[in-house]
């Protein structure tokens, strides 16, 4: 199988799950969330800022890990988070991810964030959504703006 056919299988797959969470009713409890996160494998492209997941009133999330450099190039790392809100309630809210710009360099490339839910009473995880190719989040690297990116639209 070649490697075109290979990542467009693979593109489908998670397309799949999302829309399949999608069918899921809004007033399933979310119990836990999972955020996955990969740095660019370019020159300079990790950060040393402090990184956050804005889902509103649902929380802030803090996505460093004490002690540990989280965001270096070509890696990617996950971490979770307790929920106590319905899918509804993840639906509305706007979804912002970012940092807050400290740190020697700390411009950053972001390749892609994932976002999985866990319905209370449950121990799998379903891909909410997953957004590719963000780009740099810097003010020291074009855009030259930006520091925050907005993921979801609140309703």
């Amino acid at each position: 199988m070649s490697d075109n056919w290979r990542n467009m299988m693979e593109k489908f797959k998670v397309y799949a799950q999302e829309e399949a969470t999608k069918s899921f009713l809004g007033l399933r409890i979310v119990s836990s969330i999972q955020v996955t996160v990969s740095t660019a494998d370019k020159p300079f492209a990790g950060t040393d800022a402090h990184v956050h997941l804005n889902c509103g009133s649902i929380g802030d999330f803090y996505l460093n890990t004490a002690g540990e450099s989280d965001f270096e190039r070509g890696e990617s790392r996950t971490y979770g988070f307790d929920a106590n809100c319905t899918l509804g309630d993840l639906r509305s809210k706007q979804i912002e991810f970012g940092h807050d710009n400290t740190g020697k360099l700390p411009g950053w490339c972001v390749s892609a964030v994932a976002i999985q839910v866990k319905f209370a009473g449950s121990d799998i995880y379903h891909l909410y959504k997953q957004w590719g190719e963000i780009g740099w989040l810097a003010k020291d690297e074009a855009p030259y703006n930006t520091t925050v990116v907005e993921l979801q639209e609140g309703i």
